[in-house]
């Protein structure tokens, strides 16, 4: 149950409103790809159109290399989980799950025993009789990604699956889909809007905004090399700060700073995330800066600064601290990059 999709040049629009403009995206056999981004920004149109439940406006769909267009949905061998399980009420747990065996002519012991192995795969054979009603939120959606299992699909696609849960049955839904991922090996297409959601279960990440993929690329790549400035903030990046490169070195008020190979000369951003920052001695850093707020996030802190320089207009650095930072309000302390080097964007 492992094939390539494809998305070639793919446009819908409703009326006069845009909602997906030329969107090209390969998923290889086996590979999970996270479609991140805001509410509105394209990501369940996209999976509609891949599951044949919508039709592009112009472009392709192709699985293995085989246009889609003009396929019925339940012909594409692709399985779609919607945020709401959907299950059937008047049926129990395994008959749910046996439902699309039971449609290809299937006898009922056939199809049962077909749906029990999808059952055991998702922690759920002890329930095999109970009422489908009966189910709690995270039982619900482990029947329901046994049933989307149970059709041998090419490919697997979730759109906001576990958004209803909360975090505790989120982290179980995680350990699960990494189960199924090592035994069957599935291609995956996940909509998401939580970027840490996305990082952990997806090899790479898709971002999307306004119908358009701003960056598709390896989950750290997108965390520390990001292409724009909106990727950096979508990503959860917090500082970005004007200044100028100048033969690989970028000026601001956080001193001079080595960035990427290749970066043109000129105005540019300098985004560092957060944990790439830290905090040191005064006279040590490439930047002095006053802390001017502390908000706890449990294990860990943000401290944010306003850093003052030589090379620019005064700017704010946000810097994420593991535990109880030694810091006061009002305290003017030294940053500088975690790893001497940073990245820089023009947009």
């Amino acid at each position: 149950m492992s094939s390539r999709l494809e998305f070639r040049g793919l446009s819908r629009a409703f009326g006069q409103a845009e909602v997906l403009h030329e969107v090209s995206l390969t998923v290889e056999p086996s590979r999970c790809v996270a479609l991140l981004g805001a509410s509105g920004s394209g990501k369940s149109t996209l999976l509609r159109i891949a599951a044949g439940l919508d039709d592009p406006s112009s472009g392709q769909v192709l699985v293995d290399g085989s246009d889609l267009d003009g396929v019925p949905s339940e012909e594409r061998g692709l399985a779609l989980v919607f945020q709401k399980p959907l299950l059937f009420p008047h049926l129990n747990v395994v008959d749910n799950v046996a439902f699309s065996a039971r449609m290809t002519g299937q006898s009922r012991k056939a199809a049962r025993r077909h749906a029990m192995a999808y059952l055991e795969l998702v922690h759920l054979s002890d329930l095999a009789r109970r009422s489908a009603g009966c189910l709690s939120g995270g039982q619900e959606q482990r029947v329901a990604l046994a049933r989307a299992l149970a059709r041998n699909p090419r490919i697997l696609l979730l759109d906001e699956p576990f958004s209803s849960l909360d975090s505790r049955l989120r982290d179980d839904m995680y350990s699960l889909v990494e189960d199924i991922r090592a035994e069957l090996a599935p291609t995956i297409v996940l909509v998401t809007h939580d970027r840490r959601e996305a990082s952990i279960l997806a090899d790479s990440i898709a971002v999307l905004d306004e119908g358009r993929i701003l960056q598709h690329g390896p989950v750290a790549q997108l965390h520390y090399q990001p292409a724009t400035l909106a990727v950096n903030r979508i990503l959860g990046g917090l500082n970005a700060l004007s200044g100028r490169v100048t033969g690989g070195i970028h000026q601001s008020v956080f001193g001079r700073v080595p960035v990427q190979p290749g970066m043109v000369d000129g105005p540019a951003f300098l985004v560092m995330r957060q944990e790439a920052i830290r905090i040191v001695v005064t006279g040590e850093g490439t930047a002095v800066g006053s802390v001017t707020g502390l908000k706890s996030l449990g294990a860990h802190t943000l401290v944010r600064t306003e850093v003052t320089g030589d090379h620019g207009p005064s700017g704010t650095l946000t810097i994420d601290v593991a535990g109880e930072p030694d810091v006061t309000m009002g305290q003017v302390v030294g940053l500088k990059p975690v790893n001497d080097s940073g990245w820089a964007v023009t947009r």
